[in-house]
């Protein structure tokens, strides 16, 4: 069964009209996530090749894309080379968006990768079984160019600050034998935390 097609209107978008879109997010801020090297991957999952077009075009300019058609690739994909975030339709062959998801949470490498559900279902019933499997948001179509892209920023900036705190975790913990040093670290954790 293939999804709905994605716009940005209620007629499918042109490349002109997704540019206008994207040339009026400059009200965005730039540097919007915290300090990282080089650009951050995603991986865009959708059975129709227009949509995967459409989101490339969307995302493409601060993001390394990478592309399934269906929730088989794209686990293949994520297990292989882990992203740092994923946008996967709901409704797809072979394997769709919710069972993705739910493997995509049970592997160790991928299990803190932001799930992103795009659907043209609008039932909150939907939303609650996305949930209940591991999404971390929804995008309902038609799309937006500037709701994408403030959805994905948000949910990088949230996993990347968990990221730093796990990392900054393990090293509090190494280093609990030495309790000076645990506790400038568990001083910072919590300036961290209190500023984000």
């Amino acid at each position: 069964m293939k999804g709905n097609t994605m716009s940005t209107s209620t007629e499918s978008p042109t490349m002109p009209e997704v540019d206008d879109e994207l040339s009026n997010l400059s009200h965005m801020e730039k540097n919007a996530l915290p300090i990282r090297a080089g650009r951050p991957t995603l991986l865009v999952v959708d059975d129709e090749p227009s949509n995967l077009t459409l989101l490339d075009r969307i995302l493409g300019r601060d993001y390394i894309i990478q592309k399934a058609g269906n929730g088989s690739e794209a686990i293949e994909l994520a297990f292989a080379n882990p992203p740092d975030l994923i946008l996967v339709d709901v409704m797809m062959p072979i394997m769709d968006g919710f069972e993705a998801c739910r493997r995509i949470r049970e592997n160790a490498s991928t299990m803190h990768v932001p799930v992103i559900f795009i659907t043209g279902k609008n039932e909150i019933k939907d939303e609650e079984l996305g949930f209940a499997v591991g999404a971390s948001d929804f995008i309902h179509k038609p799309i937006s160019a500037p709701i994408v892209v403030a959805r994905v920023r948000s949910q990088l900036k949230i996993k990347f600050m968990q990221d730093y705190l796990r990392g900054e975790l393990a090293r509090l913990q190494d280093n609990a034998g030495n309790k000076s040093t645990a506790k400038n670290l568990l001083q910072q954790l919590i300036t961290i935390l209190l500023t984000f």
